[in-house]
Parts: C-alpha cells; sequence; structure tokens
C-alpha cells in the first residue's frame, strides 16, 4: 500500500452532507479513524475498534508533540456527545430525517499515549461501505486548515470539484450543515465576515483548490449559494529546446539553469514560501522520512538547512520556480 493511499481520506456524500457542530480537532480525529479503518484492508465491521496516536496527530497536523494526546482526548469528549442529521429514503422511496452519534464508545489509554474510539452503527458504513456517491480527498490537502467551518466547507467543495455548475445550497441548509443554531451570524454580512469568506480564503491559501461561491437571489435576498471549486493548475518552468539556445545564448532553457548559492535572506524568504506550497508538501514533506513526526516550525527548518544544499535546490527547481524564484538576470 502506497503512502498516498494511506492518506486518503474517503466519506459517503451523506456523511459529506450531513449536519453537525463539531469544532476542528473531532473533525481531524474523524479523518484519521476513517484513514485508519482503511489501512486495515479490510471492511470494518459496524462496532470495529480504531486507534488513533498521538504521535500521528502530530504528524499530520503539525501541532506540538505534548498537546496532541489532550487534543485528541477533548475532542473525543465531544465526539461522545455529539450527534449529525442525515437524510435518506424508506423502501418508497420517502425522504427520512435521521439523527445518530458519530461513537458509541471512547477508550483513553494516556501511559501510551493513544486513544481507541468505537465509531456507532450507522457511521461505519459511510465510511467502508461506499458506493459510487463519495467524496475524497488527500490529508495534506486539509492538514494545515485552522477553522472546523473551513474544512467542513472543503469537504462540500470536493463533492462537486470541477463541476461548473454545482447545486444550489439553500441558505437554511447551508447554515444547518455547518452547525450554525438561528441566532449565529444570522446577518448575511456577519455570515459571510465570520464563516464564509474568511473559510474560502484559507482554503484558497492552504489547499490545492480554488475556492468561490455564486449567490442565488429572490429580489435583493440571498437565498442560496454554489460552491464552485476546481484544481489549481500546476506552474511548470518553461522549457525552450537545448538546441536553439546554442544559437541564441538568451534562450538558455529553465531546466538547463541551475539556482546559484542562496542568500541567508533567500533561504529564510523560499523556506517559508515552500512550506505553503501544497505540491511541495506533497512531493516532499510528505514523503521524505526527514519531516516524519515533526511539527511546522521544526519541518521549516530542516526545508531552510536543505535550501543551503546546492543538490537539494537544484532537485527542488520547479518547486522554488512554482513560488516565485527568478534567476539571476546574469549566470556564470
Amino acid at each position: 500500500m502506497s503512502e498516498k493511499r494511506k492518506r486518503l481520506v474517503v466519506k459517503d456524500n451523506l456523511l459529506v452532507e450531513a449536519s453537525h457542530s463539531l469544532n476542528l480537532v473531532p473533525q481531524r480525529l474523524i479523518v484519521l479513524a476513517i484513514i485508519e479503518a482503511r489501512e486495515k484492508g479490510t471492511m470494518i465491521k459496524a462496532g470495529g475498534i480504531l486507534k488513533i496516536k498521538a504521535s500521528d496527530y502530530v504528524k499530520h497536523f503539525n501541532v506540538k508533540r505534548n498537546a496532541a494526546y489532550q487534543a485528541l482526548k477533548s475532542a473525543a469528549d465531544e465526539l461522545l456527545i455529539a450527534t449529525f442529521k442525515w437524510h435518506s429514503k424508506d423502501e418508497n422511496g420517502i425522504s427520512e430525517v435521521n439523527i445518530s452519534q458519530f461513537v458509541q464508545r471512547v477508550t483513553y489509554v494516556e501511559d501510551a499515549a493513544y486513544i481507541k474510539i468505537m465509531f456507532s452503527e450507522d457511521i461505519m458504513p459511510l465510511i467502508t461501505r461506499l458506493d459510487k456517491k463519495y467524496t475524497e480527498y488527500d490529508l495534506i490537502q486539509i492538514s494545515d486548515l485552522n477553522s472546523g467551518y473551513s474544512l467542513r466547507i472543503f469537504e462540500m467543495l470536493m463533492q462537486w470539484i470541477g463541476n461548473k455548475n454545482p447545486p444550489t445550497i439553500r441558505l437554511e441548509e447551508f447554515r444547518e450543515k455547518l452547525g450554525l443554531s438561528k441566532d449565529q451570524y444570522s446577518n448575511m454580512s456577519d455570515f459571510k465576515k465570520r464563516v464564509l469568506n474568511p473559510s474560502l480564503k484559507e482554503i484558497n491559501l492552504k489547499t490545492n483548490i480554488e475556492a468561490s461561491y455564486k449567490q442565488d437571489k429572490e429580489g435583493v435576498k440571498i437565498t442560496g449559494f454554489k460552491l464552485i471549486s476546481k484544481y489549481k493548475k500546476i506552474v511548470k518552468p518553461k522549457i525552450i529546446d537545448v538546441n536553439k539556445a546554442e544559437k541564441n545564448e538568451e534562450k538558455i532553457s529553465q531546466v538547463a539553469k541551475k539556482i546559484p548559492k542562496l542568500t541567508d535572506s533567500q533561504i529564510e524568504t523560499f523556506g517559508d514560501k515552500l512550506y505553503k506550497n501544497f505540491d511541495f508538501r506533497r512531493d516532499v514533506v510528505g514523503q521524505e522520512s526527514e519531516f516524519v513526526g515533526k511539527s511546522e516550525a521544526e519541518s521549516k527548518l530542516i526545508i531552510k538547512e536543505m535550501l543551503a544544499d546546492q543538490t537539494k535546490l537544484n532537485n527542488w527547481q520547479k518547486h522554488m520556480l512554482a513560488v516565485g524564484y527568478c534567476y539571476p538576470e546574469k549566470q556564470n
């Protein structure tokens, strides 16, 4: 099983569309549990026990090691009392509204820094017995999101990724899916300012998709939103025929060029930029052993140390160009 496969998060669309008010960390806990379920290699029966280690939380979400276990414990506490609402149809095709619990049991193992959770019978089919209607994404796409609203909206966006005309989500339904009560951000300007716009801004900055929305109106009143998303284009270095470069030295291929030694200032700047770049995090941070279990600060330090290595620096040319590096006008 490849490393990328191990990080694949897959949810039935019934779960993606469900309404709940979970905060960020419990949502992350569910994501880790889904990955754990898939790594077992076989469909887990309802009532299966899933172990979530604090070290995995540190690795995937760049939190401090000493805070990881307490974060998981608090998240599990929240899951024990949380419910979600989801829709289905009975044998006659009549719509049903279901309210169920996420988990039915949690076990705390503080000495070994892990917890065990037992999902409810209603949840297990939604993460293991998937039909054609499901949503999937790589864990690294949401590892830097710091808002529960951002994570929820990201999953909604992924459900219709690339669709130029996604269905309209009615405003009341949208608010319910996000777990907002009637008096929370009831004013549209507050809803946009506190929930929708910050979430889309964070998604656009920290994931590999471009997100926006269109408004549905009745007169001047906003009644719903279309969530629009597409994958970001991969920035590739411009490649010029090397044979022509012999006739015109100004047309040296960017691929043929080498990046000269960076200054300390450049290392600081591009170290931070590389860490924020999704493709770099997927191709380098997510694959190389040096970054396993490291926090955000530790990972940035490792990147900056590697930028001082000319071999490593030039291996990262396409990532450097993607984050704004420009070759000097003259190279020896």
